[in-house]
C-alpha cells in the first residue's frame, strides 16, 4: 500500500488529531499513514525524514501553526517533487497570521474546530483530496516515463501535456486551478519550463485554455488557468487517445499506442 508522509507538530493536540482524523482519512484514501516519530527504525531523524518524503506517494502537511520543522519538511516535499496536500485550522485565520508568500496561493484544505461534526466534514474532504492527489501523482509518473508523447490531431506533445494536466487538476470542468500548480505538475511529468510556456502559449492561441484570476480565501487574486469549452470538446472528441484510471491501477496501463496520454 502506498505511503502518505504526515507533516505536523508533535504534541498532544496534534497527536490526537493524527489518530482521530488524519490516519483514518489517509486509510480511506488507500494509503498508510507515516510519521517519523513513530518509526522505530529511524536513527538519524533528518535522514529518515528526507528518505521517506521522497518515497511517499503523497505528503500531508498541517500548517495551522508556524512550526519550523513543519515548514522545513513541507519545503523539502515540494523540492522533491512530491504531491502535497496542505491542511489548516481556521484558528490560524482568527489570529491574523498570514501564510508565507510561497504557499499562500496554493490549495489548502481548511477545517473548523468548533464541533465534532466539523471534524467529520473535514475528514471526508481530506480523503477526497488525498485520493485525487494520489491518482494525479500516478498519472504524472506515467507521463514522465514516456520519453515523449507524439503529436495528436494538431496538438504538439507540449500542448497535450499542459492540456491533460490542467484538465485533471480541476474538480469541475468550469473551474480553474493555479498556473503555478499546473507548471509544477507538468515539470513532474517531464516537461521543462520552456516546454510548459510554449504549450500554454499555443493552447491559448487555439482557445483551448484561458488564464483567469482566482481569489484566495482572503480575496487576494492570483493567476489561474482553466480549460475552455472548446478544449473540453477536443478532449471528448479524442478521448480514445487518453487512458482513464483510478489510483491503485498498476503502472503500464497505457493503451497499445504511442500517442496515448494518461489522464
Amino acid at each position: 500500500m502506498p505511503t502518505c508522509f504526515v507533516i505536523q507538530p508533535f504534541n498532544d493536540t496534534y497527536n490526537k488529531r493524527f489518530d482521530s482524523l488524519y490516519k483514518p482519512a489517509i486509510k480511506a484514501a488507500g494509503m498508510t499513514a507515516y510519521r517519523v516519530d513513530q518509526d522505530s527504525s529511524a536513527v538519524v531523524l533528518v535522514e529518515a525524514i528526507e528518505k521517506n518524503i521522497k518515497r511517499a506517494a503523497v505528503c500531508l502537511a498541517d500548517i495551522s501553526e508556524d512550526n519550523p520543522n513543519v515548514w522545513y519538511e513541507l519545503g523539502f516535499a515540494y523540492a522533491a517533487g512530491r504531491p502535497v496536500v496542505m491542511a489548516c485550522s481556521d484558528q490560524r485565520g482568527k489570529t491574523g497570521k498570514p501564510f508565507p508568500f510561497d504557499i499562500q496561493h496554493r490549495a489548502i484544505v481548511t477545517y473548523k474546530t468548533e464541533a465534532p461534526q466539523d471534524f467529520q466534514v473535514f475528514q471526508e474532504r481530506l480523503t477526497e483530496r488525498l485520493k485525487a492527489m494520489l491518482e494525479q501523482g500516478e498519472t504524472l509518473e506515467e507521463m514522465a516515463e514516456q520519453a515523449s508523447v507524439a503529436s495528436v490531431d494538431g496538438l504538439s506533445s507540449q500542448e497535450l501535456n499542459v492540456l491533460a494536466v490542467t484538465a485533471s487538476s480541476v474538480t469541475q470542468d468550469d473551474h480553474a486551478t493555479s498556473v503555478w500548480s499546473v507548471r509544477n505538475d507538468c515539470e513532474r511529468a517531464g516537461l521543462n519550463n520552456l516546454g510548459f510556456n510554449l504549450g500554454l502559449r499555443r493552447l491559448k492561441v487555439k482557445k483551448f485554455v484561458e488564464t483567469v484570476d482566482i481569489e484566495d480565501e482572503r480575496g487576494d487574486p492570483y493567476p489561474g488557468i482553466q480549460v475552455t469549452d472548446l478544449g473540453w470538446q477536443w478532449i471528448e472528441a479524442n478521448e480514445d487517445k487518453f487512458t482513464f484510471h483510478s489510483a491503485g491501477v498498476k503502472k503500464g496501463g497505457f493503451e497499445e499506442m504511442d500517442d496515448s496520454i494518461p489522464f
